[in-house]
């Protein structure tokens, strides 16, 4: 999405060493220290209305979030991102964006699946880390997102400065975690799309509470890791702040102690301390469209220490393709894939 470890693969081509980017921002941070700023299932939200307060294309609005104050399109049409996250956040919002980065990599094992052929159709801007200003100009925006000019998602030094010249810039707070929520209504209120981002908080807000009602035996009593990426001899754990982090979180899941919350995305171990792992009762790993291991948890997984851990031993872990989870409908087919793991596991704890 992404620190004590960002995302990263040492030798996996374009696609994958993009991921590490992406991890980055989602994971050690990405999405949201801003969005730390919704600190429970949702944010509250100012209440835009999409009829009333929508007007002419001309005309302006003038909107402050955590990033600051801009002068802003009131019913922007045309919007270019030049940051990963946004571009996802606009489709969720019915918006769908005149350009962004190269999404060319994603499928279903790191994109919520309806959102990843409207990515892969966008009008490429240039890499994350090196915006193509003249591809810009040429889409004619009527509005830039882009990250915080300075910030750790600040890929493409200066850009959001240029772009100045070319159409009205506002920037996203995406913080320091991969909390992602408050990036997202930030981004609701410069496009005057909140009223459309009410009913996806209240939707997740209700399956998360259905959740806790329904699982409430198994959540109170199972310890769980998510183990993210491995590299240079090292593996990543997301913490209660990451991107999926953030919704596990929600659903009052209790993290293994090496996973405890301490305020950033990921933690980094060396491969000598796997053992970490021996307080969890269930390990989610990052898979592939095949579900099977990737970003160098191919060879984790291969380690005797690996085997020998007690969730390993009792059949207890599960690829997930939602690790860098960025939105409310994707929070929501995420919670229904770990409902259906707590299933499998609550069956297999019982004997059936």
């Amino acid at each position: 999405m992404i620190t004590d470890a960002p995302a990263a693969l040492s030798d996996v081509a374009v696609d994958a060493e993009f991921r590490l980017i992406v991890d980055r921002l989602t994971r050690r941070g990405l999405l949201a220290g801003g969005i730390a700023a919704g600190a429970g299932a949702g944010l509250a939200l100012a209440g835009c209305s999409t009829g009333d307060n929508r007007h002419t294309p001309s005309s302006k609005r003038t909107v402050t979030t955590t990033a600051g104050t801009f002068t802003v399109p009131a019913a922007p049409e045309r919007v270019v991102c030049i940051d990963y996250f946004t571009a996802i956040f606009l489709i969720e919002l019915g918006l769908t964006p005149t350009g962004g980065i190269d999404y060319s990599w994603v499928d279903t094992s790191s994109m919520y699946p309806a959102y990843v052929p409207i990515l892969k159709k966008l009008p490429n801007i240039g890499e994350i880390t090196s915006t193509d200003y003249e591809k810009i100009t040429a889409l004619r925006p009527d509005l830039i997102l882009g990250p915080t000019p300075g910030s750790q998602y600040d890929n493409s030094k200066g850009a959001m400065k240029t772009l100045t010249a070319v159409a009205p810039v506002a920037s996203v707070d995406f913080g320091s975690t991969g909390d992602w929520r408050g990036p997202f209504e930030q981004t609701a209120k410069l496009v005057n799309r909140t009223a459309e981002l009410a009913p996806l908080i209240a939707s997740y807000r209700r399956t998360v509470s259905e959740t806790k009602t329904s699982y409430a035996d198994l959540l109170a009593t199972t310890v769980v890791s998510v183990v993210d990426y491995s590299q240079d001899g090292n593996y990543a754990l997301d913490l209660p702040k990451s991107t999926d982090g953030v919704v596990l979180a929600d659903l009052g899941v209790t993290f293994g102690k090496a996973s405890a919350d301490n305020g950033s995305n990921n933690r980094g171990l060396s491969l000598e301390r796997i053992s970490d792992l021996a307080d969890s009762d269930i390990i989610l790993y990052r898979a592939d469209a095949k579900k099977e291991p990737t970003n160098g948890l191919q060879d984790v997984v291969k380690l005797r220490a690996w085997k020998e851990l007690p969730a390993v031993k009792a059949g207890h872990v599960y690829p997930i393709g939602w690790a860098d989870v960025c939105t409310y409908r994707w929070a929501e087919n995420a919670i229904k894939d770990f409902t259906g793991i707590l299933d499998t596991y609550g069956d297999n704890r019982r004997g059936r």
